[in-house]
């Protein structure tokens, strides 16, 4: 198994934007190391970005990461694109950024998928596992702003 290092994790919903919605969850580090989880949300162009800031235990995020090696999580960026598009949707996507060792080298790793490509069976339920962790990682909330 090789170790990974999570520097953070975007994942962002499917939804239609035609009117400026956005939504997107990052797992991340802070400034002085802790790790937060923050949710952005916006409803339409004119309407402010309510930003929820969660806690995230850092025994948590090791978890994660274990679940991330065992499961081949980073090989579902491989997976072929699907020729499937919509206009006015954004479809769901995840974004890994870690360091992975390698022949004892540390180097940096980025990987993304999305709703456009193919996935057998397995790993829509892997995926739904990925989600499932993930959203379970939010700890206490920190806080709350708008962003105009």
């Amino acid at each position: 198994m090789k170790k990974i290092n999570l520097r953070s994790v975007r994942y962002s919903p499917g939804y239609c934007d035609m009117r400026g919605e956005s939504h997107s969850v990052t797992l991340g580090q802070n400034k002085d190391g802790s790790w937060v989880m923050e949710c952005r949300d916006r409803r339409m162009h004119s309407s402010p970005t309510v930003v929820v800031t969660y806690e995230v235990a850092p025994e948590a995020v090791e978890e994660f990461e274990a679940f991330v090696i065992r499961k081949r999580v980073l090989s579902l960026g491989k997976r072929p694109k699907s020729g499937l598009f919509a206009t006015d949707y954004s479809p769901w996507s995840y974004s890994i950024d870690c360091n992975k060792t390698r022949f004892g080298r540390t180097v940096s790793d980025y990987c993304r998928f999305s709703e456009y490509q193919k996935y057998s069976g397995s790993d829509r339920e892997l995926l739904k596992e990925l989600n499932s962790r993930l959203m379970g990682l939010k700890g206490n909330k920190l806080s709350e702003t708008e962003e105009e």
